[in-house]
């Protein structure tokens, strides 16, 4: 198989999942990694020392052996890097969001319908094995007509002020990820949204969002997210689910990280399906991407900028909505302190930082 070659710019928490994954394929060579920091240099040499260690992105995009860019630095510089890829003819990965606001996200959809090159986007769930099983057999007619989508994601997971100021609070941070699964399973456009949000510990941004709504098919939807699960909890836990209800069933999956589930309880099946989570799915994204480009057609498994701009752009109007509706706020920064303070100090938990 043809051999491609990557530039990876931004070595932080993402890009270091995707440079193991670009390292483990047989299809993707790394040649580039680019960041400013000495950490990032000590772990690129570590990881892939063939890969030559550059400071200043341009190198890459002016090398015209790189075949793609993969775009893992944070999102306030994110639009400008894609416009430059685009321009020097590069294949785009990109991290989500696509840009620091919904203005430069726009232009960055519009730059990648206009160029030629494939461009993608890791919104994960569009890959998870257990998404597709459900849609696959909601498209089977066993549960007649797909009439509500519920999707929960309540972890202790990141708390306010670890990382989120260049992607937003948490329902648009992570939670456009559960945005754009629901708009994937409705085959539709979001038409109408109401949210309640509250303002955990006191913080400024709310933590926990609940919103529901309908799509201009008629489907309604509800979405349940928060980092707010437990944070001093002596046993850590979380919930995360999705259920799809029609006119005659439902299918639905729960996972816990490791083994995801799916139960069919259609008109004529009744099945239960156990496989590993799949984490971020990454692998196969980078996959989904080198398949286009060898074969110069794009994989229908590869989400686009359109789609994470319009979860974004859905995001951002729910926790504007849940603003205009008694924002409350519970608890104190004190045990916002504690949290921080415990976080730092663990070795097993959702969504800790890596310590350098």
């Amino acid at each position: 198989m043809e051999t491609l070659k990557i530039g990876l710019i931004g070595l932080g928490r993402m890009g270091e999942m995707y440079l193991r994954a670009l390292l483990a394929s047989e299809v993707w060579q790394v040649v580039y990694i680019c960041d400013v920091s000495p950490i990032a240099k000590e772990l690129a040499a570590q990881l892939a020392p063939k890969a030559t260690f550059v400071t200043d992105e341009d190198i890459i995009f002016n090398d015209p052996k790189v075949n793609c860019v993969g775009l893992f630095t944070l999102a306030d510089v994110r639009e400008a890097q894609i416009e430059k890829a685009l321009k020097f003819h590069k294949h785009v990965i990109a991290e989500k969001p696509i840009a620091y606001n919904l203005k430069d996200e726009l232009r960055a959809v519009e730059v990648s319908e206009a160029a030629e090159e494939f461009t993608t986007v890791n919104l994960y769930l569009r890959n998870a094995w257990f998404c597709r099983e459900m849609k696959r057999f909601v498209q089977s007619g066993e549960i007649g007509e797909l009439a509500i989508i519920r999707v929960c994601h309540m972890t202790p997971g990141l708390s306010p002020g670890e990382g989120h100021e260049f992607e937003g609070p948490s329902f648009h941070d992570c939670g456009m990820h559960y945005v754009d699964i629901t708009r994937f399973f409705a085959d539709s456009e979001f038409s109408t949204g109401h949210a309640q949000a509250v303002r955990m510990w006191s913080y400024k941004d709310p933590w926990w969002l609940q919103c529901h709504g309908t799509f201009e098919n008629g489907i309604v939807y509800d979405i349940t997210q928060g980092f707010v699960y437990g944070q001093l909890s002596k046993d850590q836990t979380h919930n995360s689910y999705i259920e799809l209800i029609g006119t005659h069933g439902f299918v639905r999956m729960t996972h816990d990280f490791k083994t995801a589930v799916v139960e069919k309880h259609g008109i004529n099946i009744t099945e239960r399906v156990e496989r590993p989570h799949g984490g971020k799915n990454i692998a196969r994204l980078c996959q989904k991407m080198a398949d286009s480009i060898v074969s110069g057609r794009r994989s229908t498994h590869l989400p686009s900028f359109r789609d994470s701009y319009i979860a974004s752009e859905w995001a951002w109007k729910m926790l504007d909505d849940c603003r205009k509706n008694d924002l409350p706020a519970i608890g104190n920064l004190e045990t916002l302190h504690q949290i921080h303070v415990r976080r730092a100090n663990m070795t097993n938990g959702y969504g800790l930082l890596k310590k350098r």
